[in-house]
């Protein structure tokens, strides 16, 4: 047989008789043969890899949005192969990562960071390779970027009046680091809600700087209560974190909400768990994953640029880590 004939059949191309193709199907038997996804990409410049950049895999809710992205891969039987990178958070630009994932001409990018730069950013839309944000954005000049995202500044907002509606006003806001969209937004939420309730000094007294962390939890919450004067509540940037400042606290028999009350922005698996019951901000992370990866696979397929923006409301969900005062 020709290899053009043979790769009709493989690629299910029309044009081979039904002889020919029971043919190739008993010599691919005989031999075992698999196709190369190597080979096929090498040929047509292609792959059928999408690259997935994760702020940090370590993090639950990071984990979280790529097993949505697998189980909506599945469900669609779409036959994309996964490159999976983690970014881990302590590091800088993530264009290295980018330019490994070009290296294995992935077709799309989703990812979870912002640390990307804006030359970086240029390259991908000068060749035209979509890449769409996950629960964050990134502004560049002059380019519009695609994002599917919840509203972090109106969920950090709501917790935080909250808190205050509850009769707390010393509130430690733990944020993420602040080089990125997210915690910005988060610590934006807080501020407006603390303002409106006359609370000043606000960055001076009351912000604690984190990174989205266990480990930052646990810190945060050594220094916090360590002061003379305790707050009387925390609200922490991510529920990763919380579950720092929560551990910290049932090892020092520091009582939760007795003594402090805890909250926490995601919602992530264990927070609903009754021995943690934290109260936080749920991000539906369902719909944030299937509204980004169709976005991206329609790209994919059609080669539109059609621009995604999209901003997807939080709810509050109230738990037993925090009480009136």
């Amino acid at each position: 047989m020709s290899q053009a004939c043979v790769s009709k059949y493989l690629n299910n191309k029309p044009y081979v008789s039904k002889k020919t193709k029971e043919k190739i199907k008993k010599a691919i038997e005989k031999l075992n043969y698999r196709p190369s996804a190597i080979a096929r990409s090498l040929v047509s410049k292609k792959t059928n890899k999408i690259g997935v950049l994760v702020w940090d895999i370590t993090n639950p809710y990071q984990t979280k949005i790529i097993r949505k992205i697998e189980e909506y891969k599945t469900l669609h039987n779409l036959h994309y192969d996964i490159l999976l990178i983690d970014m881990k958070n302590k590091e800088g630009v993530g264009d290295k990562y980018i330019n490994t994932m070009l290296e294995n001409r992935v077709v799309g990018i989703v990812t979870t960071s912002d640390k990307i730069s804006i030359d970086r950013i240029k390259f991908l839309k000068e060749i035209k390779l979509p890449i769409i944000f996950i629960g964050r954005r990134i502004n560049v000049p002059d380019i519009d970027l695609d994002y599917v995202m919840v509203d972090n500044m109106k969920g950090a907002y709501s917790i935080t009046k909250y808190l205050l509606n509850l009769g707390h006003r010393k509130i430690i806001h733990l944020t993420g680091p602040l080089n990125t969209s997210v915690s910005y937004d988060r610590l934006k939420g807080y501020e407006k809600a603390m303002k409106e309730f006359g609370i000043k000094d606000i960055k001076e007294n009351l912000i604690n700087l984190g990174d989205f962390t266990f480990e930052s939890g646990t810190n945060a919450a050594k220094n916090i209560f360590s002061a003379k004067v305790w707050p009387t509540a925390i609200f922490c940037a991510n529920d990763f974190s919380a579950f720092g400042v929560m551990d910290y606290c049932y090892k020092h028999d520091i009582k939760i909400p007795e003594d402090v009350s805890i909250a926490g922005f995601d919602d992530i698996n264990f927070s609903s768990l009754s021995f943690i019951n934290l109260t936080t901000v749920k991000q539906p992370i369902k719909k944030i994953c299937e509204t980004a990866a169709k976005a991206l696979f329609e790209k994919i397929k059609t080669g539109d640029d059609k621009l995604v923006q999209i901003i997807l409301e939080p709810e509050l969900k109230i738990r037993k880590s925090t009480r009136a005062l």
